[in-house]
């Protein structure tokens, strides 16, 4: 399945894993009293139509990472999360809100897959002027880099367990608990996130790792004496930078930066001793 596709299905199950469950809470079909294979069967229609629907979208990858269709797409799930605390009638089951909640995870599939897309568009027709490496774990083996991923490919499969327990055994009545397990044992994934990262700089943006960032994001970038900071095109997007003792040339990174962003600082190289005459 190529990546075009696998937004298209990402977007079926989104729709239907949402407007089910909104059918069911407002009341505007009776979908909680359906059987289950009634349920599935309309949300299986319902996805392969949105699906095959978007296969008409020219530019589909673009669409879907604009800041409209992003909100348009994260926001509606969340919705589920204050009706489900303030506003749920007993006589709704509560498998229907936890239900449309959790469409708000194949949205953000579908922003993840089209990002991939055009990173890799961006990556396949880039040029690299600079590719340097930064942060403690540069030169990390590839075994201990293949331990780090198994741990966490563990905690993965221990994230799952517990959600699927708890949905079985509390039987959707304690949604607080679900949340609470996932917010503390997602957190453990931190253990196993790699500081060194590859940067590149080439003729399309800054490349940090498979992350493509266009040069258009960015206004211009400032040197210290201990980092290098990338300033955003747009007021809200925190600012990006490097410590230059991480970066194993620094030197290059820089003079390569300066091809294609506004420098805005004095040049000075790292503080050093000047010896008096």
């Amino acid at each position: 399945m190529d990546g075009r596709r696998l937004i298209e299905a990402l977007l079926g199950v989104y729709v239907a894993t949402l407007v089910l469950p909104a059918f069911a809470v407002f009341g505007w079909v009776a979908v909680a009293s359906a059987s289950l294979g009634s349920i599935l069967a309309a949300g299986l229609a319902i996805a392969a139509a949105t699906a095959m629907a978007a296969t008409t979208i020219a530019d589909l990858p673009d669409r879907v990472t604009s800041p409209s269709v992003v909100v348009a797409t994260i926001l509606p799930p969340l919705l589920f999360l204050p009706y489900m605390i303030l506003a749920r009638p007993e006589s709704t089951p509560d498998v229907f809100p936890v239900v449309g909640l959790l469409a708000v995870l194949p949205g953000i599939g579908v922003l993840l897959a089209a990002a991939e897309i055009r990173n890799r568009r961006l990556r396949a027709q880039a040029s690299e002027y600079a590719v340097v490496t930064t942060g403690d774990d540069a030169n990390e083996s590839s075994l201990g880099r293949s331990i780090r991923v198994a741990a966490a490919g563990g905690v993965g499969l221990i994230v799952v367990g517990v959600a699927v327990s708890i949905l079985a055994f509390d039987g959707f009545d304690g949604n607080s608990t679900l949340f609470t397990s996932l917010t503390g044992l997602s957190s453990l994934f931190f253990l196993f996130d790699n500081d060194s990262q590859e940067l590149a700089v080439t003729d399309k943006g800054l490349r940090v790792n498979r992350s493509m960032t266009p040069w258009a994001d960015f206004d211009s970038f400032r040197v210290t004496d201990e980092k290098i900071k990338l300033k955003r095109a747009r007021w809200w997007l925190p600012t990006r930078d490097f410590d230059r003792e991480e970066i194993d040339d620094d030197a290059a990174f820089i003079e390569a930066m300066g091809e294609f962003l506004a420098r805005t600082d004095t040049e000075t190289e790292r503080a050093t001793a000047t010896p008096e005459r």
